[in-house]
């Protein structure tokens, strides 16, 4: 009797100590996640993305892109991908997936970017809970290179199974255990057979469902963050509590069986023998597989359901991702409204050490000046800024304010081989799809940014085409701004265009660039001055300046 009482006590003490230790795992787990949320806050990032994993943070943006959205001509010749990774402070795949969505999501309703502000702010004062959400975060880091949204799409097309089949392994354990106490030889026999059969069968069953279990623990995972997020409630984000709250709620009937099918240590990262046994039962009954197709019928009623969680965590830490940024930001501003663009030292965020421009612009704006003196640069920042505006509702500027324009651009262009299609091809596409959109839209207000205008092609087509071109954008209620190295659209669109330019210094046989953009059309040439520089012949810098000087008093090429 004493040797069972002490058998008994071995085992119980044996299972409280893997608790307690499970447990202490379990905490240390939490103050690492802890820490390395805090470590990351107020912090530019580092790591980018590569290319496959952009491509899977998009998804979300195509899935609920608008009319308003920022197309991808625009997004690339702003470098969005570039502004996103930089940015992107975000622990969660949600979060990463929401933010970028949200740069190229413009807001145009000020009460919804003001409550935008409001729970920024909130999240900024409260470090906190704001640490502890973040940590929470961690636990949805990633789905091990599969996308959620693919995921939850590709369990609509997996057909529903007859759960009896994967009862037979019970079945058959049962009668060979009861054969055992008929007939204790074929009983062993049988029951040695029943058990390779089940293990076979396994494997077999669950490596049709291997990839969509990884799917569901995610999943499981993700409902759990979103439960535990009320614990850690900021009140100024009440809204997205409750109807995460709401949702969790409804998710009871899917989280019961997610437990089953992916195991308690696959969910938690944790480990322990009571997983190991729980591993070895499910591979003799089969119980993982059965509740795999019962919970995919109830995941297939609440698909949406989990989508919703999906975004509303995503937007919550997004809110997070625009505090942290405007931690990390040496200077930023809450945007105003008004009329046209008025913008007070104004900077792009991934220069280092920037050149900060002022402009007031209420007209279309054309700009001069010679390679590299900051033209492009400019049209970027400002442009960056506008949607930055509409956006996370921060400005890199002492101050900012704009109206609620639809955002075009065509600057950073190149050939199409895929389409065959040449550059100036390319150019005039990028050009009518504005054109297309202001006309089919008359009652919004439309931003146009443009870089060399038409370069694709010779200079009096070229400036010819850019004068109507532009001249036409203006009529259509389109605000432009304009880069050309062409002077004479500077005469030519002067009652449309306010001229600004970019001018540098030639000194000691070097071009020294200052990137201020000031009033008023260009005057400095610096080509041929820089042929000398880099070294080409007298004779070819003598006579190219010849021509050059002749063309501007006479107006012939000779």
């Amino acid at each position: 009797m004493n040797t069972y009482i002490i058998i008994a006590a071995v085992i119980v003490g044996l299972f409280l100590l893997f608790f307690f230790y499970e447990a202490f795992e379990q905490n240390r787990r939490i103050e690492r996640l802890l820490k390395k949320a805090k470590a990351s806050y107020g912090k530019f990032n580092e790591k980018f993305l590569s290319p496959d994993e952009m491509e899977s943070v998009k998804k979300m943006f195509y899935r609920y892109r608008t009319d308003d959205s920022i197309d991808d001509i625009t997004a690339s010749d702003l470098e969005i991908d570039e502004i996103f990774n930089r940015f992107n402070t975000a622990l969660s795949a949600p979060g990463r997936d929401y933010f970028y969505r949200m740069l190229r999501t413009p807001i145009y309703d000020r009460d919804t970017l003001e409550k935008l502000n409001t729970k920024v702010e909130a999240v900024r004062a409260d470090e906190l809970k704001r640490d502890r959400i973040r940590s929470l975060f961690l636990s949805i880091s990633k789905m091990n290179g599969v996308n959620f949204f693919e995921c939850i799409d590709y369990f609509e097309t997996i057909p529903e199974k007859n759960v009896f089949i994967e009862l037979l392994p019970t079945i058959f354990m049962v009668v060979s255990i009861a054969t055992i106490f008929i007939n204790s030889g074929l009983g062993i026999f049988f029951l040695i057979a029943t058990l390779g059969y089940n293990v076979y069968s396994y494997y077999k069953s669950r490596g049709i469902i291997e990839s969509y279990i990884v799917c569901f623990s995610y999943i499981a995972n993700l409902i759990k963050c979103a439960s535990k997020l009320s614990g850690e409630r900021i009140d100024a984000l009440s809204d997205e509590y409750e109807e995460l709250e709401e949702i969790t709620k409804s998710l009871k009937p899917l989280t019961k069986r997610v437990g089953m099918v992916v195991g308690r240590s696959q969910n938690t990262g944790a480990g322990s023998p009571l997983d190991i046994l729980a591993d070895y039962t499910k591979m003799f009954f089969h119980s993982d597989i059965i509740a795999f197709y019962k919970m995919l019928k109830v995941f297939k009623a609440h698909k949406e359901h989990v989508e919703e969680i999906y975004i509303l965590t995503g937007k919550i830490e997004s809110y997070m991702v625009i505090a942290s940024l405007r931690t990390a930001i040496p200077e930023f501003c809450i945007p105003e409204t008004t009329d046209g663009i008025v913008a007070s030292n104004v900077y792009h965020p991934l220069i280092e050490n920037p050149v900060k421009n002022s402009i007031v612009a209420k007209r279309g704006v054309l700009i001069t000046g010679s390679n590299a003196s900051g033209k492009s640069t400019f049209l970027k920042t400002v442009l960056l800024n506008v949607l930055f505006a509409k956006t996370i509702y921060t400005c890199m500027a002492d101050s900012f304010a704009t109206d609620d324009y639809i955002m075009f651009s065509s600057m950073s262009l190149r050939d199409d081989l895929l389409h065959k299609d040449s550059y100036f091809m390319v150019e005039i596409k990028a050009l009518k799809r504005i054109f297309d959109y202001a006309d089919a839209h008359p009652d919004k207000k439309v931003l146009c940014f443009v870089d060399e205008v038409l370069r694709g092609t010779n200079t009096i087509e070229r400036i010819a085409a850019c004068t109507q071109i532009l001249k036409k954008l203006t009529d259509m209620n389109v605000l432009t701004f304009a880069a050309t190295h062409d002077i004479e659209l500077t005469s030519l669109l002067e009652d449309k265009y306010d001229n600004y330019h970019f001018d540098e210094e030639i000194r000691d046989d070097d071009v020294l660039f200052n990137y201020m953009i000031k009033p008023g059309k260009a005057t400095s040439k610096n080509a041929i001055k820089l042929l000398s520089i880099m070294g080409f012949s007298e004779d070819i810098v003598d006579r190219a300046k010849l021509m050059a000087d002749d063309f501007t008093a006479n107006g012939v090429w000779r």
